[in-house]
C-alpha cells in the first residue's frame, strides 16, 4: 500500500485525483466548448471571455495531470480493471488501432488540418447555412472525444494490446526476446 501512495504525482493527492478523472474532464471541456459555439453567450454577459479562458485552462491542466497520472500506478485504476482484461482488449481493437495511428505524423497532421479547417464552417453566412455549418463543425470536434476514450482505454489495457506486443500494425513477427550479453547475431 505504501508503494501505491508513494507512486502518486509530485503535486499531491488532489492532483492524483484530478489526473485520475482527467479523461472525463477533457471530454466535458470538449462538450463545453462545443456548447459555447452552438449556444453562444450574449456579448454583454460577464462570463463571455472568462468561460472560454477557463475551458482552455481546464484542458491544458487536465492534459498535464493526465500524462503524469499515466506514468504512475493508481489504486483506483487497478481496482477498476476488468476481471478478464484480454477479453476486454479483444473488444477494443479499433480503439487500439486509432491510438497507434497517432504515432504516424502524417495521420496526426491530416487530423489537425481537418480540425482547424472545420473552423471555416463557423464563418458567417445565410441563417440555415450558418446553423448547418455550426452543427457540422460540432460533429468534427466530437471526434476528439473518441480520441480521448481511445487513449484512456489503451492506457488501461496496454499490456494486452496486440499492436504493442509486435511493435506496431502489421509487425507480428515472433520475437525470442532480448539477446543475451556476450552473444552476437549475423
Amino acid at each position: 500500500m505504501a508503494y501505491l501512495e508513494a507512486a502518486g504525482p509530485a503535486w499531491g493527492p488532489s492532483a492524483a485525483r484530478w489526473g485520475h478523472w482527467a479523461p472525463q474532464l477533457l471530454i466535458g471541456a470538449i462538450l463545453g466548448s462545443i456548447m459555447l459555439v452552438l449556444r453562444p453567450l450574449p456579448t454583454d454577459h460577464p462570463a463571455v471571455l472568462l468561460l472560454p479562458f477557463l475551458l482552455v485552462m481546464l484542458v491544458l491542466g487536465s492534459w498535464v495531470v493526465m500524462r503524469q497520472h499515466d506514468r504512475q500506478l493508481c489504486e483506483r485504476c487497478m481496482a477498476a480493471m476488468p476481471l478478464n482484461p484480454a477479453e476486454a482488449a479483444a473488444r477494443c481493437r479499433l480503439r487500439f488501432l486509432v491510438t497507434h495511428l497517432a504515432s504516424d505524423r502524417r495521420a496526426v497532421a491530416a487530423y489537425l488540418l481537418i480540425l482547424i479547417a472545420s473552423n471555416v464552417l463557423l464563418l458567417p453566412g445565410p441563417g440555415t447555412a450558418q446553423t448547418m455549418g455550426r452543427y457540422a463543425w460540432a460533429l468534427v470536434q466530437t471526434t476528439m472525444i473518441y480520441l480521448v476514450m481511445c487513449h484512456s482505454t489503451h492506457r488501461r489495457l496496454q499490456p494486452w494490446c496486440p499492436e504493442c506486443e509486435g511493435g506496431g500494425p502489421g509487425d507480428k513477427e515472433f520475437s525470442s526476446g532480448p539477446t543475451p550479453s556476450g552473444s552476437f547475431h549475423r
